[in-house]
């Protein structure tokens, strides 16, 4: 299991906690209880978010659209229904919207993860390659999709196909087909982005 998705089900396992008392309450209009599941899933959301988006810039602002869509739709929500896969549902849709009003499938640059401060200067190196090695893998899901980078993502975060079903609202056989085209496409990708980086270190060796 890699790190995303410990982390992923960390936060899904704080979601499922919320007693089912807080919940009902939650749907029922009680402020408080609204509150409370805001809060315990503002981890989720924002994990769902910045991996389906990729970019800093944006997340503060599709964070709150999502928190608005679930406090409209928390007196809809069926108690028998599993609380992360509803966020994850909504998520899917904010990012969607989002893609369709900018009419771009999101491109992040390697400053975009520059942002954060490196505390250890000894391992300035190694994170510096660790962000540049993530905005390398957000370009190549840039070109993907939005219907196969959703599902990639969500995959890869550790979610099962009937999960992601779920979330995006898709039959099984679907969403095991997106997720076989997007790991073609990904892989695909991944070997261009290495390959120009070797033809760049090539000519600039050539010119020294």
């Amino acid at each position: 299991m890699t790190s995303s998705s410990v982390k992923s089900t960390k936060r899904c396992n704080r979601v499922s906690d919320l007693s089912k008392e807080v919940i009902k309450r939650a749907t029922q209009g009680d402020r408080s209880a609204q509150k409370l599941v805001l809060y315990e899933c503002s981890d989720l959301v924002r994990g769902f978010l910045f991996r389906l988006v990729g970019s800093m810039a944006d997340l503060d602002d599709l964070q709150q659209t999502v928190y608005l869509r679930l406090l409209i739709g928390l007196k809809h929500l069926r108690q028998e229904a599993a609380l992360s896969s509803w966020v994850g549902s909504i998520c899917v849709n904010v990012v969607r919207d989002f893609w369709r009003q900018r009419k771009t499938r999101g491109f992040v640059s390697s400053e975009d993860y520059m942002q954060e401060k490196v505390v250890d200067p000894q391992n300035l190196q190694q994170r510096l390659e660790a962000r540049e090695a993530l905005a390398k893998c957000h370009r190549v899901l840039g070109k993907l999709s939005v219907n196969h980078r959703i599902a990639f993502v969500l995959r890869a975060m550790g979610h099962c196909v009937d999960d992601i079903a779920t979330m995006m609202n898709a039959g099984r056989s679907t969403t095991r087909l997106r997720l076989y085209w997007a790991r073609k496409a990904f892989a695909r990708g991944m070997t261009e982005e290495v390959n120009a980086c070797v033809s760049y270190g090539e000519e600039v060796n050539n010119n020294d």
